[in-house]
């Protein structure tokens, strides 16, 4: 599938589409960036079939940043505004409804009650952790290339107190133990919220004056 570029300079979005048309369309593709440094969130490849114009060709960017997960969202249906019936105007096009999935991800975590207190505590945690086992990942995987592939001669401009095969060994444990430490965090937060919920006062019951 290709777009044409129209080459026109960026014009704000929320103006120009206040009065735009409004259509459904369906998220038929996500492309992921090609892995770098830091591969960014997904591209969403829309089309919409509007009575009397056709099919229009869009894309937008997927609204959450784990690179991949705009592949659990093909299939399903988006609302938004635009402003031509160009078909393959790619940008041309305002998100205003988003499948339920993507709604309910980007939702604000806002726990109240009893243990709301301690469900933000074990989620911050879990956060942590969560960093913890991503970048052991990253540093096994760089010392695996190191020891493994280039003999140990990838380090040899280190200073002599760096140990290799030490590092690989706390990276490596760093990941297990971060997945490990994650989970245990997560199901506390669930815990936490159930709780939480479970004690929540019930609201009175509402009487009509006669």
């Amino acid at each position: 599938m290709s777009f044409r570029h129209s080459g026109k300079p960026a014009r704000p979005k929320e103006g120009r589409f206040a009065e735009g048309h409004l259509a459904a369309g369906v998220i038929e593709d996500s492309i992921e960036e090609s892995p770098g440094e830091v591969q960014g969130r997904d591209t969403l490849i829309i089309s919409a079939d509007v009575p009397g114009h056709g099919v229009l060709r869009r894309r937008v960017t997927c609204p959450l940043s784990t690179p991949g997960n705009g592949r659990g969202l093909v299939g399903q249906t988006i609302v938004f505004r635009h402003t031509t019936h160009d078909p393959d105007d790619e940008d041309d096009m305002l998100v205003i409804r988003w499948p339920d999935k993507v709604r309910k991800a980007l939702e604000p975590f806002r726990p109240e009650g009893p243990g709301a207190e301690r469900a933000r505590a074990w989620r911050l945690l879990a956060q942590c952790s969560a960093v913890v086992t991503v970048g052991g990942i990253l540093l096994t995987a760089v010392m695996l290339i190191g020891v493994l592939l280039t003999a140990g001669e990838l380090f040899s401009d280190l200073p002599p107190w760096f140990q290799p095969v030490a590092v690989l060994a706390a990276s490596a444990g760093a990941a297990v133990l971060g997945t490990l430490a994650f989970a245990f965090c997560d199901s506390r937060k669930t815990a936490a919220l159930a709780h939480s919920r479970s004690m929540s006062p019930a609201p009175p019951p509402t009487t009509r004056k006669g």
